[in-house]
């Protein structure tokens, strides 16, 4: 285990609009529109097409669907090097639920509401060759057996 004591600095609350891609948004107020290095992502609201993936070790399986389904859960991060990191729970009308890493083409249908939680000192990713994802690598960290 590894980890690091991190400071809240600010709370950003951001409702996305008819249209809007999820994913997109997101990376595009975290590079553009704020200061942020790194965060903790949280979220709620609807959409009309999903685009997640499962990772099984050597790629991404890909499920893209087009119903209206409520979002029942969006967490994730985003660190200094402005990789955007979010899996989302998608319920349907029937009460089954679909989840998965999020990838740009979730459209909202109503509304999106979305809080970023800015953190600090900021947290990159690096790619791990062996398990072949970026990985967090927190700076100044303390390991713990």
């Amino acid at each position: 285990m590894e980890y690091i004591e991190q400071n809240l600095q600010k709370i950003y609350l951001i409702r996305l609009i008819k249209g809007e891609d999820i994913f997109n948004s997101i990376e595009t107020f975290c590079k553009h529109v704020s200061t942020i290095e790194s965060g903790l992502i949280q979220g709620i609201g609807a959409v009309s097409e999903i685009h997640i993936g499962y990772y099984n070790g050597m790629e991404y399986q890909r499920i893209n669907l087009i119903e209206n389904f409520e979002i029942l859960s969006l967490t994730g991060n985003v660190v200094t090097n402005n990789i955007v990191h979010i899996h989302g729970i998608f319920g349907r009308s029937d009460g089954s639920t679909l989840g998965g890493h999020i990838f740009p083409g979730c459209i909202v249908s109503f509304t999106c509401e979305i809080l970023i939680f800015e953190l600090n000192p900021p947290v990159i990713r690096k790619m791990d060759k062996e398990i072949r994802l970026n990985l967090l690598d927190l700076p100044n960290k303390i390991t713990s057996n």
